[in-house]
């Protein structure tokens, strides 16, 4: 679902300094919410993504391949392609399939997919293994994170912060920290922790209100835009993610943001963390819902910068070999490429050398 344009815009800041680069999808390849395809379509009161899955169905044969990133309408228009016929091939890029209501949905109209591509080993294990799709057909892509804009940066090192909303555990960080002294900074506003059906009884609950006693070492506040929270990374000794016992990958952007930083992360052992980490080497997992193995790996590491510092010079390394954009949209188009010609996935990581972003651009919209 490629614009015509969309090899002609230049990345919004591309030195990565004041604002992350948008490479892949968001600006130059703008996939799945190219809402200028509506502008022609007639009035309608449905859903933005329903109209958009329905128009890209109608306009089909402008495009060679659909590619969409966006569960709804991934759904929507795989639903058009079971219903009216499959049309063009279908690819599509996941961040989890456990979902009930994705993986149910998937069950009916999965097969209308060509390929999928997802960022978790153990969401693609899960898709296999449930028959969503056959193995050959599911590659796996590390997840990326704007290396450039997040790069380590001179800072104090008094605090550690905490960041996210998404399946947190607050209450077990809170106990953590009582009776410590260690300063924390908790960037987030609320949790929200979903309800078995997405978006249905989905719990948002203001962070302040999970601390049961105040302590005055602990702040809690969103950062000013995403180089305020850059600031607090720099600033960081190391960052926490205590998260909830998830299948999904669920602080995956901050794990990278912060390694990205050269950061040490401490994060909740949870299924779906298992390939972001590597235990005492590029960071710190413990059992979830542990305040005491939790407060032993934060007080070791306060107490023991410089094992905070080579944690996260090994986790920045591990960055730039795996997650960076270049990396990304390297590993997309030639497992992209691949796929199209009927190679089968790996079982393992697609992995390819990063190229020229002009040359990448080339290629996928020639």
């Amino acid at each position: 679902m490629l614009r015509p344009d969309s090899g002609t815009r230049p990345p919004r800041d591309p030195t990565g300094d004041t604002h992350p680069r948008g490479y892949l999808f968001e600006e130059m390849f703008a996939a799945t919410w190219d809402q200028s395809l509506l502008a022609g379509a007639p009035a309608s009161r449905l859903p933005t993504w329903l109209r958009l899955a329905r128009e890209v169905y109608r306009r089909q044969d402008e495009y060679d391949v659909v590619v969409t990133w966006s569960e709804r309408l991934t759904l929507a228009l795989l639903g058009l392609q079971r219903l009216y016929g499959t049309g063009k091939p279908h690819v599509a890029l996941f961040t989890q399939f456990a979902k009930p209501n994705l993986h149910y949905p998937l069950h009916l109209v999965g097969r209308q997919l060509h390929t999928a591509f997802i960022f978790s080993s153990v969401q693609r294990r899960f898709a296999v293994t449930r028959g969503l799709f056959p193995a050959e057909r599911v590659f796996n892509l590390h997840y990326m994170v704007d290396s450039q804009f997040y790069q380590p940066r001179t800072g104090a090192e008094d605090v550690i912060a905490a960041v996210g909303a998404e399946m947190r555990d607050y209450p077990t960080l809170f106990a953590a920290l009582d009776g410590t002294d260690l300063p924390c900074h908790v960037a987030a506003a609320v949790v929200r922790i979903p309800h078995r059906i997405r978006l249905i009884k989905d719990r948002r609950v203001p962070v302040a209100d999970l601390q049961r006693t105040p302590n005055p070492k602990v702040s809690i506040g969103l950062m000013n835009g995403l180089p305020g929270l850059r600031d607090l990374y720099a600033r960081s000794r190391f960052v926490v993610v205590p998260l909830l016992p998830t299948q999904s990958d669920n602080g995956l952007t901050v794990i990278l943001e912060a390694m990205a930083m050269g950061k040490a992360v401490i994060a909740s052992r949870t299924a779906g963390q298992v390939d972001a980490i590597e235990d005492g080497v590029t960071g710190i997992l413990v059992p979830p819902g542990d305040p005491m193995a939790l407060r032993a790996a934060m007080l070791d590491l306060w107490r023991n910068p410089e094992r905070a510092r080579a944690i996260g010079a090994r986790a920045r390394a591990q960055v730039e070999r795996h997650h960076t954009v270049e990396r990304f949209c390297a590993n997309f188009v030639t497992a992209f490429e691949a796929s199209m010609a009927g190679t089968p996935a790996p079982e393992g990581w697609w992995e390819a050398e990063p190229l020229p972003v002009e040359q990448l651009n080339g290629r996928l919209t020639d």
